[in-house]
């Protein structure tokens, strides 16, 4: 879910949906401008390291260790990066500048859906999952109730989070496949790696795509592989499909025959 973690005390207690009213306006000329950038957990999704990275021209290696600690998605197991906060007196954004964000463009969707709270209902008599919202208010925040109305609809539309949304949409659903099997169930190392590096590093799945015995054991149409090899989008829709291949047994890429009852390979994070 996207909310402020461990501050369950500022949603508020109310179910919103895409249709529900909300007013809210960020403005240089209020006094909290750009304190909801300091003290922040920010989880980094699959777009928002592609974008990140794009725009400050590093490979995801180098950004993932320039830029980020590894936290875990709530009741998962499953690693997750965390944007880290600059070691100043208010553990600051790092791409906090005196005019406010410095990357705004390509905020992660966190900073996007903020002061919206996002969550997934995975129900598994529907063939479609059921999202929810909530109204964060955080004490120090005076935007709430200014700007004009909008629907929590048109705010997503607003933020550009539908696009990050669209992207996303693999790594959610093995996130709630995950939530679905319990907490009982645990998760190998080796598997958390083959998730860490699938979803966050695409260029190091990319290497391991190219330079391994993948293609060896796994047949990819030429089109597909063309264009994941020169496409970020495209990668991690192929690491996404090989993770459900893997951890779930979807068929969604195909073993070749020889390998069809015999050896599995792994990612290499």
């Amino acid at each position: 879910m996207f909310a402020p973690k461990d501050k369950p005390q500022v949603i508020v207690p109310v179910r919103l949906d895409e249709s529900s009213p909300i007013s809210f306006q960020c403005s240089k000329d209020l006094s909290c401008f750009t304190k909801c950038c300091k003290e922040a957990h920010i989880i980094l999704t699959p777009c928002d390291i592609i974008r990140l990275k794009k725009r400050l021209k590093l490979s995801s290696d180098e950004f993932l260790f320039v830029y980020t600690a590894l936290g875990t998605i709530e009741n998962t197991e499953l690693p997750v990066p965390v944007l880290k906060m600059r070691e100043d007196e208010v553990k600051s954004c790092p791409f906090l500048v005196k005019e406010g964000c410095g990357i705004y463009e390509d905020r992660p969707l966190t900073c996007r859906y903020y002061p919206i709270a996002s969550g997934v209902f995975h129900n598994l008599d529907e063939s479609q999952d059921e999202k929810f919202f909530a109204l964060v208010k955080e004490p120090h925040c005076m935007g709430h109730d200014l700007g004009e109305e909008l629907t929590v609809g048109q705010w997503l539309e607003s933020q550009g989070i539908n696009e990050f949304e669209e992207v996303n949409k693999g790594w959610t659903e093995l996130i709630l496949r995950r939530k679905s099997l319990g907490p009982f169930v645990t998760i190998q190392e080796k598997t958390k790696q083959m998730f860490f590096t699938g979803c966050y590093n695409v260029d190091s799945f990319r290497r391991f795509v190219f330079e391994s015995k993948f293609l060896d054991i796994y047949v990819i149409p030429e089109e597909r592989l063309q264009k994941a090899k020169e496409d970020d989008y495209a990668m991690l829709d192929l690491a996404i499909d090989w993770l459900r291949f893997t951890f779930f047994g979807d068929p969604v890429i195909e073993l070749r025959e020889q390998f069809a009852e015999g050896e599995m390979i792994e990612a290499e994070p």
